[in-house]
């Protein structure tokens, strides 16, 4: 929808810098590099007119309110759009050019702080003082305005949808405290596909429900440092193309309506399974309530929330959300990737140990779990991390025990869905949007489990960081309990949509391999025999989250056309029911179908090799799959092994010794 020119009357004219200079704009110097920061004032012009600015150094509290904040992505890293510069020619990426050139007003010279040409990029020690100070730039501004980007074919009918939907009734009376509170509604009115006429809304076929999944699947929805930007400020409008603008209380809105009352597929049916970019406003609000409440996260809880999210520069998985945590670590980018994330993990689990020594009333709780509401004792922050590890999860060189962070493409924890009670979901309960669908909600988890497993550093091998040494092994007390005989080779892919003919192909080709391997564990001392509800339970991780009337929904039924196929009917032996498949299909991608020696079955990343083995840790709740390397052995990741009797307080764990494992 078109909003009003987005002008502030009191803070037209250039801010006086503390000092004149000809240098260019990214080199004027910053005389107090923790107090000052750069403006960029936009002088005016028309559309089609090239973009000329003039830079002032000023110190941060004498400008708090005379300036906007953007907030946006690069997009490409290419500088290729010539702009003028305190006279001089400077280059700037496609995207922010185009963001100036809306920005920029007919008649009249606009402040704003834009990172690209307020900050020297080039200069490390600047960039680092500079970052400590970014959520108070835009906290500080009068507004934060998030630019989506360039005008596409979808802008036009995604604002009338949009248009629209903000004419809802169930909308338009939320309880205002805060700009988040719509997240809160307490009554919510479910619309289904048959009443969308008699609220105003098209069909579902109408295309302008897929203009407006494009317009919410934008870059800015899935980049990191978008996070604080948006989380710190007190007043935000999107804008994007040359007139389209939306408050950040109406673009709640639209995410609440999409995700909690309309058709759930109305957008396309592989939202249940992959969400939407544009959840991230969910998280987003949850920081702001957080930051509000002075209840600060750490970095290491921040980081496993925003793990999907991208980042130009692998050290900014950790350093854009510095501002918004609890931490007092700065940005350093002359130390290397490899050894920011070495030394976090090596901290957190010495910080672990130290803390379930202490009398249980003294320990601390946090959430270290991705749902909401949901307080843990330490030691499943050491679950959380060494399940976010493993060289499954890897791409640089690292300790397996070690989560690398710039990998955003990954399998939705197992832990997370094993070490949680659950309850039946109160009327008024929030959902969490991008979580699989289900009439349960996770309720609360152990606060603390004394049983942890024993961990020591290894003394003899360390890696240098700076005066201290950090450990590159790490040992720990537990029980090798299994080998795996047999791993599948279907592969289905991590972040595709389910319903696409490719995905089809590959789903139906990894169960009838599963199905066919399963035949492997019929002779077994433990199950008696692989059947139909062993092999079902193990592919469902022992657990139903979807239950019969929630498949009857025909546009589900696309993510199951390959169960229709002549080859898959008269070869699976072991069918499932349709809402078993359903959620089966989500905890395929990214794993393999294994069988153990002792007959075992269960999923494992599909890195897993034949002769891996199954590892038990006292105070896990999911067994993880570890390389021999020699004498020692290399984390792989979690799996599911489904018997629950090799676990703790199983039968079959308890006659078992647990040793010392070496994991580097």
């Amino acid at each position: 929808m078109k909003l009003p020119r987005l002008i502030h009357r009191a803070s037209q004219q250039p801010l006086k810098e503390q000092e004149q200079t000809h240098l260019p704009p990214s080199y004027k110097p910053l005389l107090q590099p923790r107090n000052d920061c750069r403006l960029l004032c936009i002088l005016p012009g028309r559309i089609s007119d090239p973009v000329v600015c003039t830079t002032s150094v000023i110190n941060l509290a004498e400008a708090a309110g005379r300036y906007d904040a953007l907030s946006y992505c690069w997009g490409s890293q290419d500088r290729t759009r010539p702009i003028i510069c305190d006279k001089a020619t400077f280059n700037i990426t496609p995207n922010l050019e185009f963001a100036l050139k809306r920005l920029r007003a007919p008649d009249i010279a606009r402040n704003f702080w834009v990172d690209q040409l307020c900050i020297d990029q080039d200069n490390l020690r600047e960039k680092e003082h500079q970052l400590g100070l970014m959520a108070d730039i835009f906290r500080c501004s009068c507004k934060v305005l998030i630019w989506l980007g360039d005008e596409g074919d979808e802008s036009r009918k995604a604002c009338k949808m949009i248009d629209r939907m903000l004419r809802l009734n169930p909308m338009a009376s939320p309880i205002k405290t805060d700009r988040n509170d719509v997240i809160a509604l307490k009554k919510r009115v479910t619309i289904a596909s048959d009443q969308l006429k008699s609220h105003g809304l098209p069909s579902p076929k109408d295309n302008g429900w897929q203009e407006l999944r494009s317009l919410l699947s934008r870059p800015w929805f899935s980049r990191i440092w978008t996070i604080q930007e948006a989380a710190v400020a007190t007043n935000t409008d999107f804008l994007w193309g040359k007139e389209y603008s939306l408050s950040w209380q109406d673009m709640v809105s639209i995410i609440v309506l999409v995700r909690e009352q309309l058709p759930s597929t109305l957008l396309g049916p592989d939202i249940i399974f992959r969400g939407l970019p544009a959840d991230s406003i969910y998280r987003i609000a949850t920081t702001m309530r957080r930051l509000k409440n002075h209840t600060l996260d750490d970095t290491f809880n921040l980081a496993l929330t925003y793990k999907a999210y991208g980042a130009s520069e692998p050290q900014d998985k950790l350093y854009a959300l510095l501002n918004i945590s609890n931490s007092a670590q700065t940005a350093d980018y002359g130390r290397s990737t490899e050894l920011t994330f070495h030394e976090m993990a090596y901290q957190i689990i010495t910080k672990v140990y130290q803390e379930i020594a202490r009398p249980p009333e003294e320990l601390s709780q946090q959430q270290w779990h991705p749902y909401p509401g949901i307080l843990q004792g330490p030691h499943l922050r050491m679950v959380a991390l060494i399940c976010a590890a493993g060289i499954a999860n890897q791409q640089l060189f690292l300790p397996s025990w070690v989560p690398d962070w710039t990998v955003d493409s990954f399998p939705a924890p197992i832990w997370t869905r094993k070490t949680c009670y659950r309850s039946p979901v109160p009327a008024n309960t929030c959902g969490w949007p991008g979580a699989q669908p289900t009439n349960h909600v996770l309720e609360r988890s152990t606060i603390s489990n004394p049983n942890l497993a024993e961990m020591q550093w290894s003394a003899e091998s360390r890696t240098l960081s700076g005066p201290a040494k950090l450990p590159d092994t790490l040992q720990i007390k537990g029980l090798i309990c299994d080998v795996i005989s047999r791993r599948g080779f279907a592969k289905v892919e991590l972040g595709k949509p389910l319903e696409h003919e490719e995905q089809q192909k590959a789903l139906m080709e990894w169960l009838l391999e599963a199905d066919d391997m399963a035949n492997l564990g019929i002779e077994t001392s433990y199950s008696g025999g692989a059947d139909a509800e062993l092999f079902r339970r193990t592919l469902l991780f022992d657990e139903t989250l979807i239950h019969p009337p929630e498949i009857e929904r025909p546009e589900l039924l696309k993510a199951l056309r390959f169960t229709k196929s002549s080859r898959f009917a008269s070869t699976m032996q072991r069918k499932l029911q349709p809402w078993d498949y359903l959620q089966a299909i989500q905890n395929i991608p990214g794993r393999a179908f294994f069988v153990t020696q002792g007959g075992r079955m269960g999923l494992a990343p599909h890195t897993t090799h034949m002769y891996d083995k199954l590892c038990i840790l006292p105070g896990f709740e999911v067994p993880l799959i570890l390389r021999p390397e020699g004498n020692d052995f290399r984390l792989v990741g979690e799996c599911y092994a489904g018997n629950d009797d090799m676990m703790p307080g199983g039968s079959e764990y308890s006659q078992m010794t647990p040793e010392w494992i070496t994991i580097k």
